[in-house]
């Protein structure tokens, strides 16, 4: 029986109001339901692990407000990114035992008018972080950031590579053809030789930097006994090297990945997107998954996910059917809050219709509103049988 991905549930922290503040249903650490990771509630000297989650304020007089973030110990730092266009900041100085402050404007530089709600990511650090490079304004640990995006091109026609392995996996059925949108089996040669930044983390916390509009995150949202090191150079440049035995849990430990925040737009704006990743050519042992996680709608109850390439996983829910878009047939699995596409075939790099997507998960009425917040890539990891092994993506442009 192989390993079945274990569903992703948040610890939500209820919303606190003080005066003259206001935040509304914050999202906590992000844990698998057999072992879910929270703050703690009573103080004590052992640090708690990085926290990313989605919070919402709305703005006073001066443009700004007071969030009481609710967590038993202060953070050494908090860092905030809108979904959208606001550049946000947060005074070291004025972050207390239970508050900090944040400040707003707009993408021009002027303040907001009083009353207008405001939606970020915010990421918590517990303990010093070692030297990163000054950037521009980072972000949360769980969402992504916004950036120009270049229109997609095509690649060569895909031939398929490898067929998912796990009894319980999808395989392929027939061998797709490339039509309207071809993916290439090989990735772009780029190489990331000199990061900018470096991450490694063996706990739940894990850190990111922004480039652009875009957010590299080593996000070990329920990691219990794997190392991973980050390197990034830029945004649709960057590796991790997993060491990752077989958890207990036999769950997702880790999604290292790439990300975009939005401020709820409308998903017929996104139309598609570019990617590229690169795994180990030989990995006995190893359980992964390649995909697209995409949170439509508002929080996290409905997450859509597309696979590029699937090694020894199988999805939550059951399987309904099939789909064919851009020449690649997908298995799609559903269940209440989920739904993902699995290649039949894996897709090393090319364009993904992120559209057709959106459109027939509407058609089967699996959309309540038709937005999303957050567009990530990247690589869903079980095990690489303890051994270190290197994921890197070399492309990734949404449009």
């Amino acid at each position: 029986m192989p390993p079945i991905r274990t569903a992703r549930s948040r610890v939500v922290i209820a919303a606190v109001v003080a005066a003259g503040a206001l935040v509304a249903a914050p999202i906590a650490v992000q844990a698998a339901k057999e072992a879910p990771v929270a703050a703690t509630t009573t103080a004590d000297s052992t640090a708690l692990p990085g926290v990313g989650r989605v919070e919402s304020c709305v703005l006073d007089a001066n443009s700004g407000c007071t969030v009481v973030y609710g967590f038993s110990q202060k953070p050494t730092a908090i860092v905030a990114t809108a979904a959208g266009s606001s550049i946000l900041s947060i005074d070291p100085a004025k972050i207390t035992d239970t508050t900090y402050r944040l400040q707003a404007v707009s993408k021009g530089g002027s303040p907001y008018a009083a009353g207008k709600r405001l939606r970020y990511t915010a990421h918590y650090d517990f303990a010093p972080a070692p030297a990163q490079p000054t950037t521009p304004t980072p972000p949360a640990g769980t969402t992504p950031t916004q950036a120009p995006s270049p229109t997609p091109t095509a690649s060569s026609t895909p031939t398929a590579t490898s067929t998912p392995t796990a009894t319980s996996t999808p395989t392929a059925t027939s061998t797709p053809t490339a039509t309207s949108t071809p993916t290439s089996t090989t990735s772009p040669s780029k190489t990331c030789t000199n990061p900018s930044f470096t991450d490694t983390a063996t706990g739940n916390s894990g850190g990111g930097q922004t480039f652009g509009a875009y957010y590299v995150h080593n996000n070990m949202w329920n990691n219990s006994n794997g190392t991973y090191t980050l390197a990034a150079c830029n945004y649709d440049n960057w590796y991790v090297d997993v060491t990752q035995p077989l958890p207990g849990d036999r769950g997702v430990q880790a999604y290292p990945n790439v990300h975009r925040d939005y401020n709820d737009v409308a998903l017929s704006t996104i139309t598609s997107a570019r990617f590229a990743a690169a795994t180990p050519d030989t990995c006995t042992g190893c359980i992964y998954d390649v995909a697209f996680d995409i949170w439509i709608g508002d929080g996290l109850n409905n997450e859509l996910m597309i696979w590029t390439e699937n090694k020894g996983q199988a999805p939550a829910g059951n399987k309904v059917g099939t789909v064919t878009f851009g020449g690649y047939t997908y298995d799609v699995w559903h269940e209440s809050g989920y739904t993902a596409y699995v290649s039949q075939v894996t897709q090393k790099s090319g364009t993904m219709p992120l559209a057709s997507f959106f459109n027939d998960m509407s058609k089967r009425g699996w959309v309540s509103k038709a937005t999303t917040w957050q567009v990530d890539f990247g690589v869903e990891t079980v095990s690489t049988a303890n051994v270190k092994k290197r994921f890197a993506f070399t492309d990734f442009a949404i449009s």
